[in-house]
């Protein structure tokens, strides 16, 4: 089974807030994540953005881009030219995704026809958990009070 982190999701390992917890469990857990490649400077922006606003400190800010440059080591990066955008005007046309919403749900879709392998969908974004398991894809929000 793969975890495939969207944004939403994988922000929540680097700053708190409500489920981030459950993230770092399946992160530092023995499973198999994978994120797009558009995961991470989604993540490294929404980070950067907080320390900005004042509610990371500068010397946070620092430890989580090491954490970060760690856990991307041990993720599956998908990247999302080629294959993963493949029928993505139909995700778009089916669901009114946001662009970078049908980015990381075509990938997850691609990623599980490649690997043959279950793909539980992760994300906060309940509109996008929606479309995910209406593409059968398993869902998990992290935010959300259930058993991994």
């Amino acid at each position: 089974m793969i975890y495939y982190l969207d944004s939403s999701a994988l922000v929540k390992r680097y700053a708190a807030e409500s489920g981030s917890d459950r993230v770092t469990a399946l992160v530092e857990g023995d499973r198999k994540i994978a994120v797009s490649w558009l995961a991470v400077p989604e993540t490294l922006s929404a980070v950067a953005r907080r320390a900005k606003g004042g509610s990371i400190s500068a010397e946070d800010l620092a430890a989580i881009r090491g954490q970060f440059a760690q856990d991307l080591q041990r993720f599956m990066i998908v990247d999302v030219r080629g294959a993963p955008i493949d029928g993505i005007d139909m995700l778009i046309a089916r669901h009114a995704l946001r662009g970078a919403d049908s980015i990381h749900l075509s990938t997850a879709i691609w990623l599980r026809k490649a690997t043959k392998s279950p793909v539980v969908f992760v994300a906060s974004d309940t509109e996008l958990l929606t479309a995910a398991h209406a593409e059968r894809l398993k869902i998990l929000n992290p935010s959300e009070d259930s058993k991994m």
